[in-house]
């Protein structure tokens, strides 16, 4: 059974981030537009997205496949 991607909830993190989508996607190494369609639910991101997007969030797999979004996300900058 292939994991699933919440791509709803992956966009919201992405927010929460303050990430646009260009940002993530240059970060992550994907085009904008298959991240775009990843959020959107028209593709499963699979594993090797997921594993990128949990080391961009800083969170496990489980929490996207899940899609459990933290109330508070800091920005990426207060990490630095």
């Amino acid at each position: 059974m292939p994991l699933l991607t919440d791509g709803a909830k992956l966009r919201e993190r992405r927010e929460l981030r303050g990430m646009t989508l260009a940002e993530f996607a240059r970060e992550a190494g994907y085009s904008v537009n298959h991240v775009s369609q990843v959020e959107l639910g028209k593709s499963n991101g699979g594993l090797r997205f997921l594993r990128t997007a949990a080391a961009i969030y800083e969170c496990e797999i489980q929490e996207l496949v899940m899609g459990s979004v933290p109330r508070r996300v800091p920005p990426r900058d207060a990490a630095a």
